[in-house]
């Protein structure tokens, strides 16, 4: 590090004559000359130290007292970089100055130099440069250069452009116009429209918020290089507060036509100003929400929100709460992280972020935008893509679906769920799924003989959209027989085949085996109707009739095994957070299979300690080999029908690995997200 010399080795008089050594110095009358002597300050160099880099913005420059320093660029060379040498420097020479001013004209350095002995060397900081050409009217070529480049240092030290290119820096500088304001003078009102935003060079403004009684209030005080008044421009609403001048100022201001354009070519600037905006929100909670606290059988306090105007709902952790209960509308996001970190020792910013972004996002929270900035125009294939994705996934939702259900419920569906109700239907599964297995040859049989046999696999699909309607009707009643609501049903269609789906999230106020009970009732539906389907087959005097019946027994068995993946989240999945009281599951399995896992395995005794982490991969691994067995199965039926030998057990084997295999990609791709 370059030693800085509190007590100068030079003469003042000295300065001088190094100072006016230069020609771009010496038309400076002795007093001027006195001035700058005495803005430059004495730095040290040790052999071998770097004083600038080559890309760096100027900030400074430089004069050689005393030593040697060398100049080099870099260049490649036989596809390697290296550095050149350009020149060795010594005393009464400069770094960044040339005969008529600064030697770079972009504001950038265009080499890198360091010290080949010890030297000693005078800096005069750009900025104090700029403040003499000013103080004493000197305006010069070099007095532009140099505002140029104090304009380009200070937007570099915003944020939302600290990652731009200095070519960018250079073009933003050139469209921002410097203004002065006294202090007292208001920039802009709360509730006007905004046409620009501003960056502050000197001096400090006072952000001021009027509430509805028409009591006013400072929100912050903001100094340099703080920018402010984006946030109107981007979301296109009034200004949110009152800002002025506390003290006199100089601003630069960016229009909003210039901004726009910024963000269309520079999409990190864009995630930058979502950042800062988010930052500067002070969230406040919606005051029609009601809180529910349920205590988890491991005794942990977890909380429920609903919000009865719109019946949605939203579940919290400990952490989460605390970030809820702090959602006043007066604290910033910076203040609620640093609380978090207090009461749970957790510094979790992006963690804080997400949790207020997802309650805005669900109308939980007011004050805080959730719209993205990002105005970067996707690819072709991008937009292709997401039309195709709009195509094939098609919803259609019901409202005021409660009425009708709790009618339906109200005029018999009941009976189903008194314990009378509940042991014929098992009788009934039961009955069905033996009469299934024994009815299979005969079916093969009656196939085979039936001329046009293959259009009932065909027919079987359009009463897929019967089979997932009375799935989602199971999950609808299980919810109905706890005295829950159901606000909405629908049904669509999901790329390849038809879905329905049913709003339960009122159940979440209950306990998790009642939460289970639901979630399993659209498979245990699944399983009614496949065993009523197999139970009507030796009454059915239609033989394609009797083919058509087992046909869709088999597939409604399947749909309702699908249901059961934990790879995804479906049935199986949410029976499985609901048991281990793990709200997201799913991505803890994996972090502890990244993370954990080798650990416990020289220890198994932590297994333990991964109860839920280590049934939820069971759980996976069980699929996994159900779903071969049932590929087999399948796949022996068909070969059957078709009047074929079995292949050998390699070849059997072949297809239901693939199957499970496919399966398994979901999740070995989120495993890879997480190690990313």
């Amino acid at each position: 590090m370059p030693e800085f010399l509190d007590k100068p080795t030079l003469s003042l008089s000295q300065q001088q004559e190094l100072i006016q050594a230069f020609p771009c110095f010496s038309s400076f009358s002795p007093a001027q000359t006195r001035a700058l002597a005495q803005l430059l300050r004495e730095f040290r160099y040790a052999k071998g130290e770097t004083i600038v880099k080559e890309g760096e913005l100027v900030d400074a420059v430089y004069i050689i007292a005393s030593g040697e320093v060398e100049v080099t660029h870099e260049a490649e060379y036989k596809n390697r970089k290296t550095q050149i040498p350009l020149s060795i420097l010594r005393a009464k020479e400069a770094i960044g100055l040339n005969d008529t001013g600064f030697f770079s004209s972009t504001g950038k350095r265009t080499a890198t130099v360091a010290a080949v002995k010890d030297s000693l060397l005078l800096r005069l900081d750009l900025k104090d440069l700029h403040g003499f050409l000013k103080e004493h009217q000197l305006e010069s070529s070099m007095y532009k250069a140099a505002e140029q480049m104090l304009r380009i240092r200070l937007i570099k030290q915003s944020l939302p452009f600290s990652k731009l290119d200095h070519e960018r820096l250079l073009w933003l500088a050139e469209h921002v116009e410097q203004i002065k304001v006294p202090a007292g003078r208001v920039l802009f009102h709360q509730g006007d429209q905004g046409e620009s935003c501003y960056l502050i060079r000197s001096g400090q403004v006072e952000v001021i918020a009027t509430e509805v009684d028409g009591h006013s209030h400072s929100l912050a005080t903001l100094k340099p290089p703080t920018l402010f008044g984006e946030a109107t421009l981007i979301t296109q609403t009034p200004r949110n507060a009152t800002v002025r001048a506390i003290e006199d100022s100089e601003l630069l201001v960016l229009s909003y036509t210039h901004l726009t354009e910024l963000l269309e070519k520079e999409g990190n600037v864009a995630d930058m100003f979502m950042t800062l905006m988010v930052d500067r929100s002070r969230p406040s909670r919606n005051d029609k929400v009601k809180e529910y606290p349920r205590t988890t059988p491991e005794g942990n306090t977890i909380v429920i929100l609903k919000d009865p105007e719109h019946s949605t709902y939203f579940k919290l952790s400990p952490e989460g709460w605390f970030i809820w209960q702090q959602l006043d509308g007066q604290q910033t996001l910076l203040e609620i992280t640093m609380g978090l970190a207090s009461q749970f020792q957790v510094f979790a910013p992006n963690m804080v972020v997400a949790i207020i972004s997802k309650l805005a996002r669900a109308g939980f929270v007011v004050n805080v935008s959730t719209e993205s900035l990002s105005t970067k125009k996707q690819s072709w294939f991008a937009r292709t893509f997401a039309k195709i994705r709009q195509l094939l996934e098609i919803r259609i939702v019901f409202r005021d679906a409660d009425p009708w259900l709790s009618k339906l419920y109200n005029r018999g569906v009941y009976l189903l769920f008194t314990r009378f109700g509940q042991i014929l239907l098992g009788l009934v599964i039961l009955a069905g799924t033996v009469a299934f297995f024994i009815t299979e040859n005969a079916v093969v049989t009656l196939l085979r003989g039936l001329p046009n046999s293959w259009l009932l696999f065909v027919a079987i699909f359009p009463l897929m959209v019967l089979t997932v309607s009375l799935h989602e009707l199971g999950h609808a009643f299980m919810t109905k027989s706890f005295g829950h609501e159901v606000h909405y049903m629908g049904v669509g269609w999901y790329w390849t085949g038809p879905v329905a789906f049913t709003d339960t999230s009122d159940m979440w106020l209950e306990g998790r085996w009642r939460r289970i009970a639901v979630n399993a009732a659209g498979i245990y539906a699944n399983l009614l109707v496949a065993s009523l389907a197999a139970l009507a087959i030796p009454i059915m005097p239609s033989q394609y009739g009797q083919a058509f019946l087992w046909l869709f027994a088999l597939m409604t068995y399947i749909n309702g095994f699908t249901m059961l993946n934990p790879l995804q989240e479906m049935d199986g999945y949410y029976i499985l957070m609901d048991l281990s009281e793990e709200p997201h599951l799913r991505r803890s399995a994996i972090l502890w299979l990244m993370k954990q896992f080798p650990s416990c395995c020289r220890r198994p005794a932590l297994f333990l300690k991964y109860g839920a982490e280590l049934g939820y991969w069971l759980a996976c691994i069980a699929f996994l080999v159900v779903t071969a067995l049932i590929t087999l199965y399948v796949q022996a039926f068909i070969l059957k029908l078709l009047g074929l030998k079995p292949p050998n057990a390699f070849v059997a084997l072949l297809l239901p690995l693939l199957t499970a295999g496919i399966s398994g990609l979901t999740i070995v791709s989120e495993i890879r997200n997480q190690k990313d």
